[in-house]
């Protein structure tokens, strides 16, 4: 930033200071932002971080602008600093695994659960924070070979791939889902998918024939 005065015949030199957030007046060293105080120009003096949880995008502070080599009059103008994001945050899972249900017996085309993974870069900046999820391990049925469940890629809507789950086959299963972001940074879960009965079983004699004397 720089000033100007229009005084004449006076020092006209302007030294320049910075207050607000980011500024620590009394220890310097743990500032994030200075100026030279010459020719006005702002410098970062530590990493910043955008993201949340504990990042902020912005930053906003006064400039003070004081005439007569720190002497004089005080002019001040309000500086807002915007952080650029950086794909530096992966796709995360928030409790690691989450869980669902089918019913046996359905159809192809079920919906099993939806899992969601978070990335707390810029979702309106480029494509850093877009996800695109898919299944790395998938359950295969054993006759056919095919994969059991599907996934929609945008969305992470879960789907049976084949019909006729049969719980008392095989009553649960795990998948493992990947995460990528727009920039190939990647994050794993884990969605465990439990078969719900169904009274498909009717009750059988234990023998064909009962006697009694």
């Amino acid at each position: 930033v720089t000033a100007s005065d229009a005084d004449v015949e006076r020092p006209n030199n302007i030294i320049y200071f910075l207050t607000g957030p980011g500024i620590d007046i009394e220890n310097p060293s743990d500032s994030n932002f200075d100026i030279n105080k010459a020719t006005g120009e702002i410098f970062v003096l530590k990493p910043l971080n955008r993201d949340p949880p504990h990042g902020r995008a912005s930053w906003k502070f006064t400039v003070f602008a004081q005439d007569e080599g720190g002497e004089g009059l005080v002019g001040f103008t309000e500086v807002q600093i915007y952080l650029k994001d950086v794909n530096d945050n992966a796709p995360q899972f928030p409790n690691g695994i989450a869980y669902g249900n089918v019913t046996e017996n359905g159809t192809i085309g079920m919906h099993v659960m939806t899992i969601k993974a978070e990335d707390y870069d810029d979702i309106n900046e480029g494509t850093n924070a877009k996800i695109i999820y898919s299944i790395e391990k998938n359950a295969i049925q054993e006759d056919t070979g095919l994969p059991i469940f599907d996934i929609h890629p945008e969305t992470g809507l879960i789907t049976t791939a084949v019909c006729c789950l049969d719980r008392e086959k095989t009553p649960d299963y795990s998948l493992q889902i990947v995460a990528t972001d727009g920039g190939g940074l990647k994050g794993t879960g884990t969605a465990s998918i439990k078969v719900k009965d169904l009274n498909d079983m009717p009750p059988r004699f234990t023998k064909d024939e009962w006697f009694v004397e």
